[in-house]
């Protein structure tokens, strides 16, 4: 289920997931990861062994491994359910005074408000898929036909936008397809890939998508300019739109983009939240400790001391560099490799609305400008019929930072109401409240170079025999259901009897 979608631009995007503690979180969040270096590199020293070494294929028996688990987000605590089914002795580390990390929700006056802009449950995963709606039981939930949109030029445009091209001005239509067939043919004619993310966005979809969508978006969602940017992250991974395709969107037939998302759910109440509370109804009672992060982290013989506590394994979920923060004599080339890490924060700005009249849309996104900081929106109460009270409606907006924020929350506040009511969305004065939360590690900036620093990284973490899992935590570009998967894969491949 990858929750929260966000694009990177037209044509082919990734679908994130995020949320907030309400104030600025850095450990602790859920974490999503991938590329993980699995497994005990030999048996327990306090109880439990692994036969062959796991790495090797091997399968753990015996009593239970003594694990930490640092980070009680998403990746972390369903890391810490499975382990605990498995027989092993968990603890699980969260710096904040609640669990969810970047999953939290807040009920204010009868509306539910995702933290960090909005979440939604789908999966190409049908076990992970299953999973997240087993941990939503005790609430329920409601499916929602997606129905996403670019708003540009006060008009809505059909998400993605090779989908929407006849939703532009006939202008606009013919420029973005003109442009587009004559890169098409130049890549054919062998036009190399170039290696930053502007230049390769005009190698790949033409100037006409990039001056409406590709470059304006982008350029609000990163915060740096696009040339500092690699394409490691995007090269290979986007395939080209059928050029059927955008003929018969050029020319109004419709066709639909991302048809795995086409339907998505969410749960009943409590928000995006419900999920965390699911996971932490399956765990037992004082395996979890809030308000504890890790602060010390020390060899001790095969395994490590965590907070003074000896322990066989530590799996991590907290943000690369926070775990750094706490690692001991690491060489001085591998820690340039963990200062390099960099990304860039959010800001999520909710207005509750007087407005029954909400537009039958799931989320839109605003490239331009003039239409104010956010780089998309969500229309939360339609997620869900107990998402507002009667009568009335949400939005949240997100506007992505770099270091600092683009004002204070008030100003940007306005910014958003203003850029909104310019652009049609909403009228001011509907406006009943609005609150503003922040969350430190909101993507992952792909500067150049990130590859192969990642590389000394993950290998480093492997050899002291600390597993790193999470969308920060591995420094992946994971969805929330690959983390979930990335979860399950590590537990079954590294701590489980049952492989």
């Amino acid at each position: 289920m990858g929750f929260s979608p966000r694009g990177f631009g037209a044509l082919g995007r990734f679908v994130s997931s995020y949320g907030s503690n309400g104030e600025t979180v850095a450990p602790g969040g859920p974490g999503f990861g991938r590329e993980l270096p699995f497994g005990p590199s030999g048996a327990s020293r306090r109880g439990g062994k692994f036969v062959d070494g796991p790495r090797e294929g091997g399968s753990f028996e015996g009593v239970g491994m003594k694990i930490a688990v640092l980070g009680g987000g998403i990746t972390g605590l369903v890391t810490t359910h499975l382990l605990v089914e498995e027989g092993h002795d968990v603890t699980c580390l969260e710096a904040a005074d609640r669990c969810g990390g970047l999953c939290r929700s807040e009920v204010v006056d009868g509306f539910v408000a995702d933290r960090a802009g909005g979440h939604i449950m789908f999966s190409k995963d049908e076990e992970v898929l299953e999973f997240v709606k087993r941990l939503v039981d005790h609430v329920g939930h409601h499916t929602t036909n997606r129905k996403t949109f670019i708003n540009l030029k006060r008009r809505y445009v059909q998400y993605p936008f090779e989908n929407g091209l006849a939703d532009l001005e006939p202008g606009d239509t013919f420029a973005c397809l003109r442009d587009y067939i004559e890169m098409q043919f130049a890549r054919r004619q062998g036009a190399a890939e170039p290696d930053d993310f502007h230049s390769w966005c005009l190698w790949r979809f033409g100037k006409g998508i990039c001056d409406l969508f590709m470059h304006p978006y982008n350029e609000k969602i990163w915060n740096v300019p696009l040339n500092e940017l690699g394409v490691e992250w995007v090269s290979g991974r986007v395939p080209d739109a059928p050029m059927e395709d955008i003929l018969r969107s050029a020319l109004g037939i419709r066709t639909e983009g991302y048809a795995h998302q086409a339907i998505f759910h969410y749960p009943n109440e409590g928000g995006f939240e419900a999920m965390i509370h699911g996971v932490l109804r399956r765990i037992p009672e004082g395996v979890v400790r809030t308000g504890t992060p890790c602060e010390t982290l020390s060899r001790d013989g095969d395994g490590w001391e965590v907070n003074g506590e000896p322990y066989d394994r530590v799996v991590s979920t907290i943000p690369l560099q926070e775990l750094f923060k706490v690692l001991p004599g690491v060489p001085e080339g591998v820690s340039e490799s963990f200062r390099s890490l960099d990304y860039t924060s959010l800001m999520t700005v909710f207005l509750a609305l007087d407005k029954a009249d909400a537009p039958d849309h799931s989320w839109v996104y605003f490239p331009d400008p003039a239409d104010g900081p956010q780089n998309r929106i969500t229309w939360l109460s339609n997620y869900a019929p107990g998402n507002a009270p009667e009568g009335c409606s949400s939005v949240m907006a997100e506007v992505t930072y770099y270091r600092t924020p683009p004002g204070s929350d008030a100003d940007v506040t306005t910014q958003v109401i203003e850029g909104l009511s310019g652009a049609g969305v909403i009228d001011a004065d509907q406006v009943r409240w609005s609150r503003v939360w922040h969350n430190e590690y909101a993507y992952i900036l792909y500067r150049k170079g990130l590859e192969e620093n990642l590389e000394v990284v993950r290998g480093y973490c492997d050899d002291v025999d600390i597993d790193v899992i999470g969308r920060f935590g591995n420094y992946s570009y994971f969805n929330s259901d690959m983390c979930i998967r990335a979860a399950m894969d590590l537990v079954k491949e590294s701590y489980s009897a049952r492989r």
